[in-house]
């Protein structure tokens, strides 16, 4: 779904109650997150979990939040947020614990 290589292995879902436990996940749930990831992997010690949210006012698809966890860690590495930008060729990434910094990334055309 998100351009992760279909041959990784899925991410270890026992991460998922220390993930749901955590303020960063409470915040994007208030959002109207669906509790189930839509898609998880992992890759080099990390295991990725994407939650979509419901949709804004300014995009009929998205956003997505992304979480980043690893064993040895006591919650998210970390957790942005990605809105794909209507009529646009780029998303808008926010990280949820600097909601103030708003990068406009664009998308790789292969």
């Amino acid at each position: 779904m998100f351009g992760a290589d279909d041959n990784l292995p899925c991410a270890d879902l026992g991460l998922l109650g220390l993930l749901k436990r955590s303020p960063e996940y409470r915040a994007i749930r208030r959002r109207g997150a669906d509790p189930k990831p839509v898609d998880a992997w992992q890759l080099d010690c990390l295991h990725y979990f994407v939650f979509k949210l419901h949709p804004t006012q300014r995009t009929a698809e998205g956003p997505f939040a992304i979480f980043t966890m690893r064993w040895e860690d006591n919650g998210p590495v970390s957790v942005i947020v990605v809105t794909p930008e209507p009529g646009e060729d780029r998303v808008e990434v926010i990280d949820v614990r600097q909601p103030e910094i708003v990068q406009h990334i664009p998308l790789s055309r292969e």
